[in-house]
């Protein structure tokens, strides 16, 4: 018996394992997980937006086929929009800084679209008037951004602009043809540039210093 007894309270001083940690565990959704979803909504969002902002028509039926349309290109191009924001985790971005980016360019259209309208009036009214008082020139520049994306988002804003080509740009240094000067006010004072810096998260842009030349003899020298 005190064999016996002995053994029973051997027994019932051992640790009995926790039932629950024979359980099944299911995992919670991972950083991973919420960076893919994260990314599939956002770029269907994005399409959908732009749907919306082309066809211009709003009846149920329209924004049927614009939700499908969307779902579609999303399901079909996903994964090289997510590995564009894994590529800039690896380059040292975040993820919230990518969407931030995107966001902020989404911005920036509508404001570059006013700019493109601006500039349009002002260059017909140029060629409309009967001196067509336009003076070219080529000017150039330096931005402090250093993101190749930046420079040539800058540089691609600059060609849409009417009155404003994009000549030349190299190691962030643009040469800049304008029908005429007043045209380029965004540039010479800085504005354009700013607007684009603060998309790509870059440090606000000065007044750039700017050199006017009239002619390819200036402009090599």
């Amino acid at each position: 018996m005190s064999s016996q007894r002995r053994s029973h309270i051997h027994i019932a001083n051992q640790e009995v394992p926790d039932a629950r940690e024979d359980t099944l565990k299911v995992p919670g959704i991972t950083i991973h997980g919420q960076n893919r979803l994260l990314s599939i909504t956002l770029q269907f969002v994005i399409l959908f937006a732009f749907w919306l902002l082309l066809s211009g028509r709003y009846q149920a039926k329209y924004i049927i086929i614009g939700v499908i349309s969307a779902a579609l290109v999303t399901f079909l191009t996903n994964d090289l929009f997510y590995f564009a924001l894994q590529r800039g985790e690896e380059l040292g971005m975040k993820s919230g800084q990518v969407f931030r980016q995107i966001w902020r360019f989404l911005l920036y259209i509508p404001w570059l679209l006013l700019q493109i309208i601006l500039a349009n009036v002002q260059v017909a009214y140029l060629v409309l008037h009967p001196k067509m008082p336009i003076e070219p020139a080529l000017f150039l520049f330096r931005t402090r951004m250093r993101k190749g994306m930046a420079q040539v988002t800058l540089a691609n804003s600059i060609t849409l602009t009417p009155g404003t080509i994009t000549v030349s740009l190299e190691d962030g240094n643009y040469i800049i043809h304008t029908l005429k000067p007043p045209l380029a006010s965004g540039l010479v004072d800085g504005t354009m540039q700013s607007k684009v810096a603060r998309v790509y998260l870059e440090e606000k842009e000065p007044r750039p210093e700017v050199r006017w030349v009239y002619s390819l003899k200036e402009l090599k020298e």
